[in-house]
């Protein structure tokens, strides 16, 4: 195998490697927005709640506990949302600096195949030219005996 194509086979590696982080990095920023969405709609619930706290204002006291203690344990989901958030972000981040780091290698074996490649397709029609050549030559000598 030339040396030329061992080269086009990395470049397709590091190219594949490329499309791999772009789809993890994809996937990171679904997860991103997921958590947010979550995290949204847990604070509406809490929001919600509040409001029919105060509206309960008159309302036994059992009731009173309960959307309290419901209240608690959304705070508790938020502060999971949160949670979740920030590992998707921090997730999203280093596949974000992954996808970065495979296109510089991706670019690097790029600019070292080109040339090479330009060089090895200027032999090739160097050969074919050559072999025309002699074909014509063989034809012109041929009709000359």
């Amino acid at each position: 195998m030339t040396d030329y194509k061992k080269l086009q086979r990395l470049l397709d590696v590091r190219k594949h490697a490329e499309q791999r982080c772009a789809v993890d990095l994809a996937h990171a920023r679904d997860a991103v927005r997921e958590a947010e969405k979550t995290l949204e709609r847990m604070r509406e619930q809490r929001a919600d709640l509040e409001a029919e706290l105060a509206r309960a204002g008159g309302d036994s006291v059992g009731r009173m506990k309960t959307l309290r203690l419901l209240i608690d344990q959304v705070d508790n989901g938020i502060h999971n949302a949160m949670s979740v958030r920030a590992l998707a972000a921090a997730t999203e981040a280093e596949r974000l600096q992954a996808l970065e780091k495979a296109s510089q290698d991706r670019e690097l074996v790029e600019k070292i195949v080109q040339p090479r490649k330009e060089r090895a397709r200027a032999a090739e029609r160097q050969t074919e030219q050559k072999a025309i050549d002699e074909l014509n030559m063989q034809r012109y000598r041929a009709g000359e005996g």
